[in-house]
């Protein structure tokens, strides 16, 4: 039975991170509603606030930015979680700017083959 309250809410929470609006408020990243009743039930069923903040882990990769990170490519030898105008500026070969520390820590484990080493216990 636990598992089957498990699996509807992280279906639930799928269907939500999919259909809300995706924006920034008091620049931090939130889900919300629209007022769009069938999402507004989602979130309270979630126990979500409308609009709901979500972490820093779906944001840009660059230092300071807050947009929400819309795909992973290249710049320079790191692959970064980029939003749309950070990764225009990468397409366009601009200089990188500082990235979160969060990103360099994830890339300093990257092996020449291209793949991410496990971190080990208690890192």
């Amino acid at each position: 039975m636990a598992d089957d309250v498990e699996r509807m809410r992280a279906a639930l929470e799928s269907v939500a991170w999919q259909f809300a609006n995706h924006g920034v408020r008091d620049g931090r990243l939130v889900l919300w509603t629209m007022g769009l009743s069938a999402l507004e039930h989602a979130f309270a069923a979630l126990g979500w606030s409308d609009p709901h903040f979500v972490s820093d882990e779906s944001a840009c990769e660059v230092e300071g930015c807050n947009r929400w990170r819309a795909l992973g490519q290249l710049w320079g030898a790191l692959y970064l979680g980029l939003c749309h105008v950070h990764g225009l500026a990468a397409d366009r070969g601009a200089e990188r700017p500082a990235i979160r520390q969060s990103a360099l820590s994830r890339e300093a484990r990257r092996g020449r083959d291209g793949k991410l080493s496990v971190a080990s216990e208690g890192e």
